[in-house]
């Protein structure tokens, strides 16, 4: 099986968050073609198995995507799949289509060769948006071990920082502009708020580096550039590293804000026949480095070290499974949702046979347990 061309099917099918029927429909095609029997769960993730018995090695993936943007603005058309310059265009070829692709082309040299355990495939919904679709499978699967194909540029990954969304909103009262002295106007203290978080102290971890506290939206209600603002919200994006208390980071904030109501916001989701409901607080995750698992895969891809991802993962939905989590992946992540997303053939080429020789030695890891 061919996974540029593969690729390029997915490319095409559009799947932003909540509405990923078109890519999991490419792959169901593509796995069945391989005479595997894949299946969708009730959250709509797709899922297919090689093997009969034994420890399991599951290779996983998100197929959502951010959206696009506008369509001129990219060098290639953003759903076109196009091949040009040595590389596949498109929304998600990086993050992370490439690595389904190479994925289910690596179950296709699989297939015949006798392994001591068994392969799940999962592409998985919504990570984009909060995780809901590793959050539920991980509540039904037992692997051995996790590959996570995030993109790497084809470097083992170990981990990453997490993730808190924290809003202050200031309250004020409403009043003409030409007459804000019958109002209270919330926007000065809130520029106070923003003041004060450029000297906000972070923690840090040897391994991860440090945490950051980044606002990322101001906004006021109502919208209007004559009116005194009833309430002016200041949106923080904290990166946190493990052994950070996220109710205790809260608190600081809370702390700086003053009279502000400061709390971390709570998404609905719904997937199918599931719907969740979660703060918007995404964990960290660090593998042990030198756990076994960990070892055996920089031996199978040749490499000496593991690095770790700058952005958030669906790791540690994944490792509530109580298997270690494994990254690695195609793709430049620099490239990740902006409107230049590519990925070389070349490394698409080689995720395949990296695949390979991952679920190779870490069957036979898992198996000699």
């Amino acid at each position: 099986m061919d996974a540029v061309r593969v690729l390029q099917r997915l490319v095409r099918a559009e799947s932003p968050s909540g509405r990923e029927g078109p890519a999991a429909r490419v792959l169901m095609e593509a796995l069945a073609e391989l005479g595997l029997k894949p299946r969708l769960d009730e959250a709509g993730n797709v899922e297919a198995v090689l093997g009969e018995a034994g420890p399991e090695v599951l290779l996983t993936g998100h197929m959502d995507t951010v959206p696009a943007g506008a369509a001129e603005a990219w060098p290639y058309p953003p759903f076109s799949g196009e091949v040009a310059e040595g590389a596949v265009w498109g929304r998600g070829t990086v993050d992370m289509k490439g690595a389904l692709a190479a994925m289910v082309a690596a179950l296709a040299r699989l297939k015949d060769r006798a392994l001591p355990g068994r392969v799940r495939f999962l592409a998985v919904v919504q990570e984009e948006v909060g995780g809901l679709g590793s959050r539920y499978a991980a509540g039904r699967l037992e692997p051995a071990v996790v590959v996570l194909g995030e993109p790497s540029n084809l470097e083992v990954m170990r981990g990453h920082r997490g993730r808190i969304e924290v809003r202050a909103d200031f309250e004020g009262r409403l009043a003409h502009a030409a007459r804000a002295e019958l109002g209270h106007n919330p926007l000065f203290a809130a520029g106070r708020f923003l003041a004060a978080l450029e000297e906000f102290p972070v923690a840090t971890n040897g391994e991860l580096g440090p945490a950051s506290c980044t606002p990322t939206l101001v906004a006021s209600d109502p919208a209007a550039t004559n009116v005194v603002p009833g309430v002016a919200r200041v949106v923080v994006d904290y990166r946190f590293v493990p052994g950070e208390d996220p109710d205790r980071i809260v608190e600081r904030l809370r702390d700086l804000a003053g009279d502000a109501a400061v709390y971390v916001p709570e998404e609905e989701r719904t997937s199918g026949e599931v719907r969740m409901t979660y703060p918007m607080i995404y964990p960290p995750y660090l593998l042990d480095r030198a756990h076994p698992a960990l070892e055996v895969a920089l031996r199978a891809v040749g490499q000496a070290e593991a690095g770790v991802w700058w952005f958030t993962t669906d790791a540690p939905y994944l490792a509530a499974t109580g298997a270690p989590v494994i990254g690695y992946g195609p793709g430049d992540p620099a490239l990740a949702h902006t409107t230049r997303e590519h990925v070389s053939v070349a490394q698409v080429e080689a995720a395949v046979q990296g695949y390979v020789r991952l679920v190779e030695a870490l069957v036979a890891w898992a198996s000699a347990r």
